[in-house]
C-alpha cells in the first residue's frame, strides 16, 4: 500500500485497485459519518521524530515480518522523513525512554506496565474494552493515536493475527477497531475527556446493504443499485469465474471460506464505510475475503477476487509489481482484448520498466499507472517462459528478487528478453 501528498492532505494510493488516479477535490460528507482529519495530523506529528521507540509486551517476541510491516506504514518518507525504528520489551525501557514517542504493539492484554491505561481503551482478559463493549474475539485489534500525538496503540489480542492499519490506511480517524480483516468501528476518542465521536461501521451497513449468495459469495449491494438484472449477472457470473480463475491458476476451490464483496453506490460511500480520506482514488480494495467495489463493475470485482484467490491459494506478496502483475495476467484469460491493449501500452511506456521498478521502493509503482499494463503483460512474458507452477513458487517467496536468482532466471534477463521481443514485435510490423 503506497501513498503520496497531494493538495495539503495525504493520498494514499492502495496496491488493491484496478486503477489508481489523482483524485484532489474532496468530496462532500455523507450525512450520518463523523468527518475525519484528511491531512492525518496526529499520524504525521507522531512519527515527526529522529528515533521511533517501538514497546511489545513483556512476554512478546517480534518477528521480523512483523518490523517491515511497522516500518513500512511510513508512507510519506518523500515529503517527510522516516524515523529510525527501536524495538524493545516493556521491561527493557529505560530512564528518560518516556520522554520518547513510543508506539505499543502486540496483544494489549498482556502488557504490565501502567501507562498502558493511559487511553480510553482498557485491558481486560484476553481482549479490551472500549464504549461499553468488550472485544475478546482473537481477531479483533485497534490503532489509536493519543491527543498529545505521542504514543500510538497498534495492538491485538492474538500473536498470530497482523493488526489491519495499514491496509485500511488508518489515520484519518484518531481510533479504529477492526474484527478480522473487516472494520467494526472508527472515529475520535480524545485521550483526556474521553469524549468520543463514532462511526459504527457494523450498525451503518444493515441500512446500507442488500444481500445477495451465491456459492461461494456474499455480495452486499447498496440497496439503491440493487435490481433484478444486477443479481441475475452475480449468479450467472461469479462463481463460474471463480472457478475458471482457479483453473488458470492451477488450483481448485477446496478450502475457500465464503468471500464477501460489499458493493458500494459510489467512491464516497467506499471511502466513508473504510473511513479513509476523501482524498484517496479506490476503485476496489481487496483485503484478504473481503472485496470492496467503489460501483457494480464485474471487471473490478475479477481484479480483487484475484488477489484474494492468490493470496489464499498461492500467497502474499509484498512486491508491488508483481501483486498487481499477477492480478492483472489472470484477467487476460478472461478479456484478450485487455492484453492486447495492455501491450501496446507496455510499448508505449516501456521506458518505465526496470529492474528498480520492480525491486525498489513500492510507491514508485502506485505514482505510475502504465505500470499496471506493463506489470500484466511482463508477468504473462514470465509465465509463458518458466510455466506457471514455477512462477507460483517464485512468487510465493517472501524475497521475490532472491527466489528469481535461486530458480536460476536474472530479472535484467528477464526484462531484456521482454523489451527485445515487443521491440521485435514493432519492427515485424
Amino acid at each position: 500500500m503506497k501513498k503520496i501528498f497531494k493538495s495539503g492532505g495525504i493520498q494514499k494510493i492502495l496496491n488493491s485497485a484496478l486503477l489508481m488516479l489523482i483524485f484532489c477535490s474532496v468530496s462532500a460528507q455523507n450525512s450520518g459519518f463523523v468527518k475525519g482529519d484528511e491531512n492525518y495530523t496526529l499520524t504525521l506529528a507522531f512519527h515527526k521524530v529522529d528515533t521511533m521507540l517501538v514497546v511489545v509486551p513483556h512476554n512478546y517476541k517480534i518477528s521480523e515480518q512483523e518490523k517491515r510491516t511497522i516500518e513500512n506504514y511510513v508512507f510519506w518518507d518523500q515529503y517527510q522523513k522516516k524515523p529510525i525504528y527501536v524495538y524493545k520489551k516493556e521491561t527493557e525501557l529505560a530512564s528518560g525512554d518516556d520522554l520518547k514517542h513510543l508506539q505499543f504493539y502486540g496483544p494489549f492484554c498482556d502488557f504490565k506496565i501502567a501507562e498502558i491505561q493511559n487511553i480510553p481503551i482498557k485491558q481486560i482478559p484476553g481482549g479490551f474494552w472500549f464504549n461499553d463493549e468488550a472485544f475478546t474475539n482473537a481477531r479483533n485489534a485497534f490503532f489509536y493515536i493519543n491527543d498529545e500525538a505521542n504514543r500510538l496503540y497498534t495492538c491485538k489480542n492474538s500473536r498470530q493475527v497482523f493488526s489491519q492499519n495499514t491496509n485500511y490506511a488508518a489515520g484519518y480517524f484518531q481510533l479504529y477497531i477492526f474484527n478480522g480483516d473487516d472494520l467494526y468501528l472508527s472515529g475520535k476518542c480524545s485521550s483526556k475527556t474521553g469524549q468520543a465521536e463514532l462511526n459504527h461501521i457494523t450498525e451503518m451497513r444493515k441500512a446500507y446493504f442488500k444481500s445477495v449468495n451465491t456459492r461461494y459469495f456474499n455480495f452486499e449491494l447498496a440497496k439503491n443499485l440493487f435490481s433484478d438484472s444486477i443479481s441475475q449477472v452475480i449468479s450467472a457470473e461469479a462463481d463460474l469465474f471463480l472457478e475458471t480463475l482457479c483453473a488458470t491458476l492451477h488450483t481448485d476451490t477446496s478450502g475457500l471460506e465464503r468471500m464477501t464483496t460489499y458493493v458500494y453506490k459510489n467512491m464516497d460511500d467506499l471511502r466513508q464505510f473504510l473511513s479513509m480520506s476523501p482524498l484517496m482514488s479506490i476503485y476496489g480494495k481487496s483485503i484478504e475475503p473481503i472485496n470492496h467495489l467503489s460501483s457494480f463493475d464485474m471487471t473490478v470485482f475479477k481484479h480483487e477476487t484475484a488477489h484474494t484467490i492468490i493470496g489464499r491459494k498461492i500467497g502474499v506478496q509484498s512486491n508491488s509489481f508483481f501483486c498487481e502483475g499477477f492480478a492483472v495476467y489472470t484477467g487476460y484469460s478472461f478479456d484478450n482484448r485487455g492484453y492486447i491493449n495492455d501491450l501496446d501500452s507496455a510499448r508505449v511506456h516501456l521506458d518505465l520498466l526496470k529492474k528498480e521498478t520492480i525491486i525498489g521502493e513500492n510507491h514508485r509503482f502506485y505514482s505510475l499507472p502504465p505500470l499496471y499494463a506493463i506489470s500484466g503483460t511482463f508477468t504473462k512474458f514470465i509465465i509463458g517462459k518458466i510455466g506457471i507452477d514455477a512462477f507460483k513458487n517464485i512468487y510465493a517467496q517472501e524475497n521475490i528478487k532472491a527466489a528469481f536468482q535461486e530458480k536460476g532466471f536474472s530479472l535484467e534477463n528477464l526484462i531484456a528478453e521482454f523489451k527485445n521481443s515487443l521491440t521485435k514485435t514493432n519492427s515485424d510490423d
